[in-house]
């Protein structure tokens, strides 16, 4: 049974919106964080809604959606979708212009540019994985540094979000553990979602990696909206459309 009229109203919101945020609800309400995040527990309890980090979710939201709850290995990751990630990193690649200053997000996806990156343009990244590779073809690379996390081979922390508060990127390339309509692009954990936020917010023309493998899958964080990039893959999925700009550069037949 509900409480109150305005977790009642919650509710109705939740359904309404698909996945409404705390932040979201405690400035509709004008009521502290806390009290809404003791709101929607009591009705996750009561399966009225599904409570996820930072938020919430309706009940049939999840329907059809995989969820990422935690990051798989860098090496595991590396295996998945190879070939379409090849294709798709090599379009990617074309798109550098000599001279231009390039952010490389630590991801699987973007990895597989690493073969076909021009030589003279300048990379940033955040992962000593990509760093190395890049470094071997003598290309010219910058690393954030920070704090490791090994299961992604990212850097992460404030010292790589000051590294990268002093650059402006040309163009700039993310990885992203899911696609959703309403979740938009996601990834499970809350401090590698800043340091993608972050160099997001510092790139002229950003561009999201991803094989068709990663629609209607939804991680706990969101990090970037769907209509803020432009999105290069493997398939044409008309149901996303009218609300991102995407290149199919096509993929293997699966």
């Amino acid at each position: 049974m509900i409480e109150n009229s305005r977790q009642s109203e919650i509710v109705k919101l939740i359904n309404q919106k698909g996945k409404v945020t705390v932040k979201e609800l405690a400035s509709l309400y004008f009521i502290s964080p806390s009290t809404i995040r003791r709101d929607l527990q009591e009705l996750a309890k009561q399966n009225l809604i599904i409570k996820v980090q930072g938020g919430a979710i309706a009940v049939n939201y999840s329907d059809n959606i995989v969820f990422e709850q935690t990051d798989q290995e860098y090496r595991l990751r590396e295996e998945v979708d190879r070939e379409d990630k090849t294709i798709i990193a090599k379009y990617a690649a074309g798109l550098i212009k000599e001279e231009d200053v390039v952010y490389l997000d630590a991801s699987t996806s973007v990895a597989a540019m690493i073969p076909f990156l021009p030589l003279k343009a300048t990379y940033v990244t955040n992962s000593p994985v990509l760093a190395v590779q890049a470094a071997q073809r003598n290309l010219k690379v910058l690393v954030t540094g920070g704090e490791l996390k090994l299961t992604t081979d990212a850097y992460t922390g404030s010292y790589a979000i000051e590294f990268l508060n002093r650059f402006n990127f040309i163009i700039g390339f993310f990885g992203t553990n899911g696609i959703h309509r309403t979740a938009q692009f996601t990834t499970p954990d809350p401090i590698e979602a800043a340091i993608k936020r972050k160099a997001f917010e510092n790139t002229i023309k950003p561009y999201i990696l991803a094989t068709k493998s990663k629609f209607n899958r939804v991680a706990a964080v969101t990090f970037a909206q769907l209509s803020e990039a432009t999105l290069i893959t493997d398939t044409d999925m008309p149901d996303y459309q009218d609300i991102i700009k995407i290149i199919n550069i096509g993929g293997t037949k699966k």
